[in-house]
């Protein structure tokens, strides 16, 4: 004590206060520990548990199968046949030993989680539905139900290490690249890449389970600069590519050009969906019978909206790239003009009646006896054709109706009134509309056979043969046929003798189309977190993917990167902002 200079009540005070406070730190720690071992126990009793369970299912499982193969001996015995039917009734759905094991540091078993991976990224149910379909099913079957935010979180986790794995490097990559973007000044640049070597399995029409996420880039600007970095840097993970598609958009065309320069055996193609739409929008862009076309269906589809002529509307038309479905329209206007032609408009209404137009336009074939004999008759309404016949008849007579049949009926049927009311003014577009569906048949036959059956060198000779099923009477078809013939052959010149690559990018538009589906359940429509999904319904998962996955990543390294790659979000800033009670 000689060695302190605090009066001694002051040290006494100072000592009791610091036991108290080890004492409580202690009693903490001490608290906590027992949680912990606590929470050991119940932990593993319930790993126990999962493999008891486990290992009764498959000694059942094993039992089952020596049932079913001693039964089928049996059967084999009575009859040499068995239907289908049969031994579809035989098959007994058993989940494997290692999907009733959750992973480490889970509670919800691997069948659990991929389940609730597939209902929103398959199923496209959100992930409240996810929730409530698994309560569903909790009612009729013994299963856990998992929460909304559970789900979210195996998404995202899933979708991280997805994109962070390393993939295999190859000389014979074909990279498929595009931008998306959403509200807000961030967009993504999207890179898909296949194998050459698996087209032979997966065939040129690819599907989402066919293609691997190479990379996901979240950018605020693009430049081409920017574009030939990532390309360059993803080349020295993975490999040079074989192929690089695109949609020839300005940034991209510009960055791939440049690293073209120091890649030369590389291969660029032009998507074959967006250069059709390009030379449609140059063939039709400028054309004002078109345009004025194009306005009088929309006109048309708001005055038929609450009509009986609605099942006769048009599709709409996306907002966004107009000219990649141009054919809705075209095609939706020649089925009108067939229908006018088959002259039976009973759908629309199959009721006759004659009005005073009617009579009028009837002045010309009738004489007036005939058209006094015929005004008793103006505002009656008719059930059918043989009623207004019937009535006809008995007014004017057998012989003067027999003269004038065709022109009555049409002008007392109510249906085909209706009809050219609202659709007849597509009669003064008939030339045009065969023109534009000629180069619409011209597009469907290049798209259908690059897509199905790749580009090569011999590409375009394919497309000559094909077409020439296509009449090509008028001068503008020629010429759109003469400009598809060229693409090929361009595209089809940089590719190397004997091979066959893929014309089109439809795979990535197919993805930012499901990708978001997901984002529009999203509070505010900007590229966030939910840009994970991508890597999750994209390629193959299996049972041990997902749970190396979940044991891989974690909830707070997603956090991280979201915090890193992101920043603060646009709907965090608009909480902040907006969610404090307003003073008034």
């Amino acid at each position: 004590m000689k060695n302190f200079k605090t009066p001694v009540s002051r040290l006494a005070h100072i000592f009791k206060n610091s036991r108290d406070q080890w004492k409580q730190r202690t009693t903490e720690k001490q608290k906590r520990i027992k949680s912990l071992e606590v929470k050991l126990r119940d932990v593993s009793e319930s790993r126990d548990k999962w493999k008891q369970k486990a290992k009764e299912l498959e000694q059942a499982l094993q039992q089952i199968k020596k049932e079913q193969n001693a039964e089928q001996n049996k059967k084999g015995e009575e009859s040499s046949e068995t239907t289908n039917n049969d031994i579809a009734c035989q098959q007994v759905p058993i989940v494997d030993g290692l999907a009733l094991l959750p992973p480490d540091r889970h509670m919800y078993p691997l069948y659990i989680i991929r389940i609730a991976i597939q209902l929103f990224t398959y199923c496209l149910s959100s992930l409240r539905g996810s929730e409530k379909t698994f309560e569903i099913f909790s009612q009729l079957f013994a299963i856990p139900t998992p929460s909304f935010d559970s789900i979210r979180k195996w998404v995202l986790r899933l979708g991280l290490y997805e994109l962070q794995r390393e993939h295999e490097f190859r000389s014979d990559w074909i990279f498929i690249l595009d931008h998306t973007i959403e509200l807000g000044q961030i967009k993504c640049l999207l890179i898909l890449g296949i194998p050459r070597a698996r087209l032979q399995e997966t065939g040129y029409a690819l599907k989402h389970h066919d293609v691997e996420v190479l990379d996901i880039e979240i950018m605020e600007h693009s430049t081409g600069e920017m574009i030939k970095q990532k390309l360059v840097s993803l080349s020295e993970r993975v490999g040079t590519p074989v192929q690089i598609l695109s949609d020839h958009g300005p940034d991209l065309k510009k960055g791939i050009t440049h690293y073209l320069k120091d890649h030369s055996e590389t291969v660029y193609t032009y998507d074959v969906t967006h250069k059709m739409a390009s030379l449609l929008k140059k063939e039709l862009e400028k054309d004002e019978h078109f345009n004025t076309f194009v306005k009088r269906i929309t006109s048309a589809l708001k005055q038929m909206q609450q009509t009986e002529l609605y099942f006769l509307a048009p599709r709409k038309q996306r907002v966004k790239a107009r000219y990649l479905n141009i054919d809705i329209y075209v095609i939706w206007a020649m089925k009108i003009l067939a229908y006018q032609e088959q002259d039976d408009f009973s759908q629309i209404s199959a009721t006759f009646t004659l009005d005073k137009q009617a009579l009028c336009e009837l002045k010309n074939i009738l004489d007036s006896e005939t058209l006094s004999k015929l005004s008793t008759l103006v505002e009656k309404k008719y059930i059918d054709e043989q009623a207004i016949t019937n009535e006809v008849t008995k007014c004017i007579g057998k012989e003067v109706f027999e003269d004038s049949e065709a022109t009555i009926l049409q002008l007392a049927n109510v249906g085909r009134k209706r009809f050219l009311e609202k659709l007849g003014w597509l009669s003064d577009y008939k030339e045009d509309i065969k023109i534009w569906f000629g180069i619409v048949q011209l597009i469907h036959l290049v798209e259908k056979q690059v897509k199905s059956e790749g580009l090569s060198k011999e590409s375009r000779q394919q497309y000559e043969k094909n077409s020439k099923e296509i009449i090509v009477s008028n001068n503008r078809v020629k010429n759109f046929k003469e400009q598809v013939v060229e693409y090929l052959s361009e595209e089809g010149a940089r590719i190397p003798d004997g091979q066959c690559l893929i014309g089109t990018s439809d795979i990535i538009e197919s993805t930012f189309g499901k990708y978001k589906n997901f984002s529009a359940k999203s509070p505010l429509k900007e590229v966030g977190k939910m840009i994970l999904t991508i890597p999750v319904f994209i390629g193959k998962k299996t049972t041990d993917f997902i749970k190396t996955a979940m044991e891989t990543i974690q909830s707070s390294t997603v956090e991280e990167w979201a915090k890193r790659v992101f920043g603060q979000s646009n709907l965090s800033k608009r909480s902040a902002l907006l969610n404090p009670r307003i003073q008034l």
